[in-house]
């Protein structure tokens, strides 16, 4: 069976990259073991005919690389690649080089998943064959990569995966997002929600905010067209959205009560404008729908206070996750 060539975008953020890679496994029955590889794309054909980007030269080489070099080993025989985990954790060691870490080095990145259980593990990063004549059958998909510029925002990686897990449960329905800017947050979750099935609505008045933050968003949004920044960021991605340029309270008022699976907020953070944007989007969830948002931490004491006093009043526990995200239940 021909593997899948699946193009992906990348905008610099290697744990957004690797979460989409899974994801578009997942969706097609292929889950682990699995090894990740960085190529090129140039070397696309050679992966589907051979199964690997070490074969098809002329002439034999030998692996000379390795506690095993001393043994005859065929160079296309063997792979550098990372699993999943590996390649998180190498996100937290700048010393580590990973699958994802080598695009840097490559100008037309292509990213190769292999099925592990066709590999012996050599050492660390190294990997042999098992079955030479079975190296196509243990290539289970390619990526090829196409490079975005990284997308200006306040939104760390981890904050975005932890957005991103609030959305992964959803199936169908609709969700907002209040604060979208330039679309940095929006990456990690809008192709997720479209292949969930999930509504995506981006509201943003693009006019500045309430908070410390005023005079700087009003220089950047004098400087540039921000929300044609935004739409051109979501067309490169692939993502659609409903977007909503409107002020927060009013686009809360043009949705209907008990409509929403998730609303996430990102707007002003002076503590004013926190609680009156969860006062706002609060009746417009399901029951059990999450209220989610940002910058729940001791720089924006205002999202705190603002936070603690609402559910207090509504009798519900809040949680805090990865890069200060907040979330409860209706």
């Amino acid at each position: 069976m021909t593997p899948p060539v699946i193009p992906l975008p990348y905008i610099g953020r290697n744990l957004l990259f690797l979460e989409e890679v899974l994801d578009e496994l997942a969706a097609r029955g292929i889950t682990g073991p699995l090894l990740f590889r960085a190529s090129e794309v140039d070397k696309l054909a050679r992966l589907l005919e051979h199964g690997t980007d070490r074969a098809g030269y002329p002439g034999e080489r030998p692996w000379t690389d390795g506690p095993d070099q001393g043994r005859a080993i065929r160079h296309e025989d063997v792979i550098f690649a990372t699993t999943a985990d590996e390649i998180r954790r190498g996100e937290r060691d700048p010393e580590r080089s990973t699958s994802l870490k080598k695009f840097a080095l490559i100008e037309r990145p292509l990213f190769v998943a292999h099925d592990a259980r066709g590999f012996v593990k050599l050492c660390d990063r190294q990997y042999e064959v098992r079955d030479p004549a079975r190296k196509p059958a243990a290539l289970l998909a390619l990526f090829p990569v196409t490079r975005l510029d990284p997308i200006q925002g306040w939104f760390s990686e981890e904050a975005g995966l932890a957005y991103r897990a609030l959305v992964r449960p959803l199936r169908g329905g609709a969700m907002v997002e209040v604060g979208s800017w330039k679309g940095l947050s929006t990456a990690y979750v809008g192709r997720l929600a479209a292949s969930n099935g999930v509504a995506l609505h981006c509201v943003d008045a693009w006019e500045g905010s309430s908070d410390e933050y005023a005079a700087h968003y009003r220089v950047m949004l004098a400087a540039e067209d921000v929300p044609g920044v935004f739409q051109a960021n979501l067309e490169a991605l692939g993502i659609r959205a409903n977007v909503h340029r409107l002020a927060s309270m009013e686009a809360a008022a043009r949705f209907d009560d008990a409509s929403l699976d998730l609303v996430f907020l990102d707007g002003s953070h002076d503590r004013a404008a926190v609680m009156a944007d969860i006062e706002a989007w609060w009746p417009k969830l399901k029951p059990g729908a999450i209220l989610a948002g940002h910058d729940h931490n001791e720089e924006h004491a205002g999202v705190m206070e603002a936070v603690a006093r609402f559910t207090a009043l509504a009798g519900r526990a809040v949680e805090v996750g990865g890069g200060s995200v907040w979330w409860t239940r209706r």
